[in-house]
C-alpha cells in the first residue's frame, strides 16, 4: 500500500475514503490491498478530476461514464474480430460453396 501511495501521492486517509467510496476496487490480500495498473489510473483521474474543481459528487459519476466506454470498447474490439473471423471464413471459400448455404440454390429461384 506504501508504493500506492508513493506512487499517486495521496495520503492514507485519501485512499481509505476513495476505497470505502468505491472509487477504487484493489484485491483484498491477508496482508493489505493489492492495486492494480488500473487502480493507479484510476487514483491519477481523481487526481485530475480534483484539480479541475470536480468535486466527490461529480466523481463516481465521471468513473462510471469512463467504465462504460471501456466496456464498450471491449465489446467493439470483440465484435471487430468476430467479424474479422467470419469475414476471412467467408474468403476460404469459393463459388461451388455457395450450394452449401440455404437460399443459395439459384435453380429453385427459376
Amino acid at each position: 500500500m506504501s508504493e500506492f501511495l508513493v506512487h499517486t501521492r495521496i495520503d492514507a486517509r485519501s485512499l481509505e475514503m476513495w476505497i470505502e467510496a468505491g472509487w477504487l476496487a484493489p484485491r483484498r490480500t491477508d496482508e493489505a490491498p493489492d492495486f492494480s495498473d488500473v487502480d493507479l489510473a484510476r487514483a491519477q483521474l481523481i487526481l485530475d478530476l480534483r484539480q479541475l474543481g470536480v468535486n466527490d459528487e461529480g466523481i463516481p459519476v465521471i468513473l462510471d461514464l469512463v467504465d462504460q466506454l471501456h466496456g464498450l470498447r471491449r465489446v467493439l474490439r470483440h465484435l471487430l474480430s468476430a467479424a474479422r473471423a467470419q469475414s476471412a471464413a467467408g474468403q476460404d471459400r469459393g463459388p461451388d460453396d455457395d450450394a452449401s448455404v440455404p437460399g443459395a440454390d439459384r435453380s429453385e429461384a427459376q
